[in-house]
């Protein structure tokens, strides 16, 4: 047999070994959004803090690092209460009800 002959054979009963052993298994996933809190603020104040976070890397001002460190803090805040509030939500309508939590 030639070399390529002895590849091919190689690789069909590679697959027919693979396909044997582990076959191929369709997973379905549900897409969800990663942070349900995360909304119209969220992305608007984001938006603020690249936007000083760019002109201090630009000028490299002390005002302009005060003034992103500042809003960075600001940002940071807003997220942690929209998740507090978003679980604080969620728990109080499930009402005791595990499952549905």
């Amino acid at each position: 047999m030639s070399a390529d002959a002895l590849a091919e054979l190689y690789d069909a009963e590679m697959l027919s070994l693979l396909d044997k052993h582990c076959p191929v298994v369709k997973v379905r996933r549900k897409l969800s959004k990663l942070t349900p809190w995360f909304d119209a603020d969220c992305r608007a104040c984001r938006r603020r803090t690249r936007k000083y976070e760019r002109r201090f890397r630009r000028t490299r001002s002390i005002n302009d690092r005060v003034k992103w460190t500042k809003q960075l803090k600001v940002m940071q805040a807003m997220y942690e209460e929209k998740n507090r509030q978003y679980w604080r939500t969620k728990i109080r309508d499930s009402k005791g009800n595990s499952r549905q939590l």
